[in-house]
């Protein structure tokens, strides 16, 4: 297929490499330029505008920012691809998602969210979970690109666009509240008096310990500048299921308001885990 692949940063360069490898005909683009070398290398072509990246393509793939990026690039994406299928692996939320698909559909084009679980690895890996939402047809076609960057056993189809958004987000307050409340625990301990690695270690036998599995080396070093998914992204999140929710979560409302305060802080661009660093270490002048 004709495909064009916007959005190539920690999550969409590997991701387009899957489908460069995959034999497609794939053009490129991204807001910041320089991001492209390693997909050029591999075969793909780079398109210098949205306009230029999408033309004549039969799908077109976004992983971006959130709704705002994907607004922002949505009118050139219609006006340049009439008739393609609009795969939106961006986390935009159910409102954004329907928005989006109406104004696909209202010029021709067909519109699938497909939003993804898991982080840099296993998008490197070619493992991440995905959930697609939309009409069948539109959904097996999106399913042929989305089998090259997910496990085919958990790419699956949640329902009609929208569907795949919303389990996005709970999937997402799930860690976001996971990364507050550990932080909390961390500054319980140490008010206790208890010794940080021992109660890292026994947390990480609770139901911490996924968590802990992957983010134990940068709460230990106390230092989250591989960020494999952004303080940044977390709280765009963590506000798209506050604004999305009809009831009010007050745990992931205090949580939003944790990753704000780690923000500014000073740790925007470090790993969401950074929050859980924070809390542990505020109002202690050593840290913990």
């Amino acid at each position: 297929m004709k495909v064009a692949f916007l959005g190539l940063g920690r999550m969409g360069a590997p991701m387009a490499a899957h489908v460069v490898r995959a034999g497609h005909d794939v053009t490129v683009w991204n807001r910041t330029s320089g991001k492209a070398g390693d997909l050029l290398d591999l075969g793909a072509t780079e398109g210098l505008s949205v306009a230029a990246a999408v033309a004549d393509a039969e799908v077109v793939v976004l992983m971006l920012f959130g709704p705002d990026a994907v607004r922002a690039v949505l009118a050139d994406v219609i006006a340049g691809a009439p008739g393609a299928l609009v795969v939106d692996a961006s986390t935009i939320g159910p409102e954004a998602a329907h928005e989006f698909a109406k104004a696909c559909h209202a010029e021709g084009l067909r519109y699938v969210d497909a939003p993804v679980a898991g982080s840099v690895k296993p998008a490197t890996d070619g493992t991440l979970g995905v959930f697609l939402g939309g009409a069948a047809d539109d959904v097996q076609l999106a399913r042929e690109l989305a089998v090259l960057w997910g496990d085919p056993d958990r790419v699956l189809h949640v329902g009609g666009v929208g569907s795949a958004s919303a389990l996005k987000l709970c999937v997402n307050q799930g860690l976001g509240v996971m990364a507050a409340g550990l932080g909390e625990s961390l500054r319980l301990g140490r008010d206790l008096g208890i010794d940080k690695d021992l109660l890292l270690l026994v947390l990480s036998q609770t139901a911490y310990g996924w968590y802990l599995n992957q983010k134990l080396p940068m709460i230990q070093a106390d230092d989250f500048t591989a960020a494999t998914f952004s303080v940044d992204l977390m709280a765009k999140d963590l506000d798209l299921a506050v604004t999305s929710a009809d009831s009010d979560l007050e745990v992931t409302r205090a949580c939003l308001d944790q990753a704000k305060r780690t923000l500014a802080a000073g740790h925007s661009g470090e790993d969401y885990a950074a929050i859980t660093g924070h809390l542990a270490g505020e109002g202690e002048a050593n840290g913990y």
